[in-house]
């Protein structure tokens, strides 16, 4: 059976349009980056500038973070999109533009699927 940890990851977005960087470690007692996943509350025409894990680029620049959201509609254990990389407490680096919709501030978050085997 396999041992799963959803990481959360939080930053808030204090003015329309602002770039944030989110800088983490992941869990370093998960073996595995499995799954990433936005809720559709922070907006769709938002930006991944960068997403790296241990300096290796996960997604192409300028990303729209739309093709990893998800929906309250869409069961809890279907809303990630799917990965496969080395976790082992490596650093996580999101480069996020916001799209400048919706009321501020506003918190984005990040679930991350850690898993072992």
């Amino acid at each position: 059976m396999k041992d799963v940890k959803i990481q959360l990851l939080e930053k808030e977005v204090a003015a329309p349009g602002d770039t944030i960087r989110i800088s983490e470690d992941l869990d370093k007692d998960y073996k595995k980056l499995t799954g990433i996943s936005f809720l559709d509350n922070i907006g769709l025409d938002n930006i991944l500038r960068s997403i790296s894990l241990d300096g290796d680029d996960l997604f192409p620049k300028d990303f729209e973070v739309a093709f990893l959201q998800t929906s309250p509609f869409v069961a809890p254990d279907e809303r990630f999109y799917s990965l496969d990389k080395m976790a082992d407490g490596k650093k996580l680096e999101i480069d996020f533009q916001d799209d400048g919709t919706g009321s501020y501030p506003k918190t984005i978050r990040v679930y991350l699927r850690l898993e072992n085997d």
